[in-house]
């Protein structure tokens, strides 16, 4: 029998009303099997025996009516606890991914980026951690994992060839993270006690975090990727880069653009933000339509950024990425990222004057001028020089002008009677 016709073989199973078997209490006959009427969780349920033959089902039936009355009492049935122990950690994660990925509170509101990087790091624990039981857990795990990760221990094939992959301490933190939200799915739904990873720490540290504002181009850098591709005969990864450096946007917002998407005559790019952005468009500057005009000229789909294996699906993240590691490798350039793109835009604006509650706005995100400050903004030497010099210290100021006067003023004493 095939899957269809087994899942077609349930569901009229479930639609077929119990018949109560005589001289029998709480056993029903329904689909050629026995049924066992009984409480779960206050409510009443039927639940399938597993079997044909009375004298089964009856001590099937008595073992249930014993663990629910030890559950009552706050005495865990043995069988729990078998189970317990038997729970392991690939199990845990399959459990997660099927729930789809709830966080702690168990809320689903991730985006898709999320569930796609929480999915990669799934596929690395599974690796590690799959055969293990979920409740032997210990933090000593934890650092061993680390260890792995940073020796290449996570190997995949790709054609005839073994790639290793080396992770940092934050991808670690990462991938613990999703280890961690899928173990407290498993404590709700009371297939284990507790957590055994609460209280971990993390490895990586703040002060160790390279943000973004330190791989973004200068305008000249900027300018010298794009005509590099451009002499490549590589025009729609040129294109791609200077978009993102005028728009601000994060790559992926951007990859999946259409020319629909470009509104010419109320002068923006409408766009759909991620991680719950605001303002969803980008306002097309002078410097944006003079590159948006020179595409329209070489447009060969309805994207903006069409890969060159399929017109009709966008240029890949990791292609795009790809190429700009290496021509800053091949050129012995200051490395520069994809999302370094994003503080290049941010640092234009400052520098133009705009407040970092507007840029804020105008990149989509709504965590305000705090995070302009802390993570993308930068203010270049050149810039600040600049401005420095705008400084005058004794401006007006007479070398022969009599100094002013400053006269101490006296306390005055106390009258006593």
């Amino acid at each position: 029998m095939s899957e269809t016709q087994t899942d077609e073989a349930k569901q009229q199973t479930a639609y077929e009303t119990p018949q109560r078997i005589e001289g029998e209490q709480g056993l029903y006959w329904r689909g050629g099997m026995i049924y066992a009427r009984v409480r779960v969780h206050g409510k009443q349920t039927f639940r399938c025996t597993g079997t044909d033959k009375l004298a089964t089902a009856r001590k099937i039936q008595a073992k249930w009516r014993e663990d629910a009355v030890l559950r009552q009492h706050g005495i865990e049935p043995k069988q729990a606890a078998l189970e317990r122990n038997r729970l392991t950690v690939a199990a845990v994660l399959k459990e997660y991914v099927e729930f789809g990925f709830p966080d702690r509170k168990s809320r689903i509101k991730k985006t898709a980026a999320t569930r796609e990087t929480e999915g990669k790091s799934i596929q690395r624990l599974e690796a590690f951690f799959g055969p293990l039981a979920a409740v032997s857990l210990t933090l000593k795990d934890c650092d061993a994992y680390r260890k792995w990760r940073a020796n290449g221990g996570y190997t995949w094939q790709r054609g005839e060839k073994l790639r290793r992959s080396r992770a940092g301490d934050r991808c670690v933190d990462i991938e613990l993270q999703t280890l961690g939200n899928a173990l407290a799915l498993a404590v709700r739904q009371e297939k284990l006690k507790v957590n055994p990873l609460t209280g971990r720490g993390r490895y990586h540290s703040e002060e160790d975090t390279r943000h973004c504002r330190e791989t973004a181009p200068t305008p000249q850098q900027l300018q010298i990727i794009a005509q590099t591709f451009r002499e490549r005969g590589e025009d729609v990864i040129a294109d791609c880069l200077l978009f993102l450096g005028f728009s601000g946007l994060r790559v992926r917002e951007g990859l999946r653009l259409d020319w629909e998407a470009v509104d010419w005559a109320a002068g923006v790019i409408h766009v759909k933000r991620e991680k719950r952005g605001i303002n969803p468009f980008v306002p097309i500057l002078p410097e944006m339509e003079t590159l948006l005009r020179e595409m329209q000229t070489r447009a060969r789909s309805h994207l903006l950024f069409p890969s060159d294996v399929d017109a009709n699906r966008p240029l890949p993240y990791p292609i795009l990425a790809m190429r700009l590691s290496r021509l800053c490798r091949s050129t012995g350039m200051r490395y520069v990222t994809l999302h370094g793109l994003r503080s290049f835009f941010v640092t234009q604006c400052r520098e133009s004057g705009l407040p970092d509650t507007e840029i804020a706005a105008l990149i989509g995100d709504k965590s305000g001028p705090a995070i302009i400050a802390r993570t993308y903004g930068d203010v270049r030497p050149e810039h600040l020089l600049k401005q420095a010099q705008r400084v005058r210290f004794l401006a007006g100021v007479k070398p022969d002008a009599e100094a002013p006067k400053f006269v101490v003023p006296q306390r005055p004493q106390s009258i006593r009677p």
